[in-house]
């Protein structure tokens, strides 16, 4: 099964609607699109709770990637792998990013706030972990 398939049917149908328009686009867009989602989760979401919606946002990156399948030889992408609930797809971009340190510059000319959001996620993630099991498809 798909992290698709678990979650709740109002993210589907977001992660529907971003597929269906984001599907003939380049990965620079569909990168920069849910870097614009992340943002306006965060604005709408209480700083109390802001591990809430960057774990959405994050399984909707992941939703989508299965949805559209992942390429990465695409820097745009591989940031996308990096942060995914996939572990297999976690590992091969986080992977490729330690090989060739040119990969994390190019992200940050493409979204100059993006250290601090891998980093911010990441935080999120260690104070409100996804339990083992609930997530299947990683």
């Amino acid at each position: 099964m798909t992290l698709y398939e678990h979650l709740p049917a109002d993210i589907r149908e977001v992660v529907d609607a971003y597929v269906a328009d984001l599907r003939s686009q380049p990965w620079r867009i569909r990168f920069l699109l849910l870097i614009d989602l992340l943002q306006e989760k965060l604005e709408t979401g209480a700083a109390a709770t802001q591990w809430r919606p960057l774990q959405e946002w994050t399984g909707i990156v992941t939703a989508m990637l299965e949805h559209l399948p992942p390429d990465s030889s695409v820097v745009e992408c591989l940031g996308l792998m990096s942060i995914s609930f996939n572990d297999q797809w976690r590992a091969q971009a986080l992977g490729q990013i330690e090989r060739d340190p040119t990969v994390l510059d190019r992200l940050v000319a493409v979204c100059p706030d993006w250290e601090d959001i891998v980093e911010t996620v990441l935080e999120a993630h260690q104070k409100r972990p996804i339990k083992a099991g609930q997530v299947r498809g990683r």
